[in-house]
C-alpha cells in the first residue's frame, strides 16, 4: 500500500481562499476519481511560523494509481493553483510505503 503525501505551505494572505478552493474543488475531484482514502491535516508547529502548513495524504494502493494521481490529477491541480495563488503557495509530494509492524 502506498500513500502520496503532499505538504502545503500557505501564506496567510491567501489562506482562506486556498482552503476553500481545496475543499470545494480538489478534494471532491479526488473522491470522484476513486481516491476516497484521504487524510487532510494541519501541521501544528512547535514555534510560531509565518505561514500555515498542511498535509494531504491519499492512499493510492499501487504504482499505476500513484502515477495517475501525481502525473494527471495533481498536475492539473498544480497548474490551477499556480495561476490562482502564485508564490504564496508552495508544496511538495512524497511517496510513502506502508510498513506492517
Amino acid at each position: 500500500m502506498y500513500i502520496v503525501n503532499t505538504s502545503f505551505m500557505v501564506d496567510p494572505a491567501i489562506h482562506d481562499r486556498w482552503l476553500e478552493s481545496l475543499r470545494k474543488h480538489y478534494l471532491p475531484l479526488l473522491a470522484a476519481q476513486g481516491f476516497d482514502q484521504i487524510t487532510f491535516t494541519r501541521v501544528l508547529p512547535a514555534t510560531a511560523e509565518e505561514h500555515f502548513t498542511y498535509s494531504l495524504q491519499v492512499d493510492v494502493g499501487d504504482m499505476p494509481r500513484y502515477k495517475r494521481l501525481v502525473g494527471e490529477l495533481f498536475e492539473e491541480y498544480a497548474a490551477t493553483a499556480r495561476d490562482l495563488f502564485g508564490d504564496k503557495l508552495m508544496w511538495f509530494n512524497s511517496l510513502l510505503k506502508k510498513v506492517e509492524y
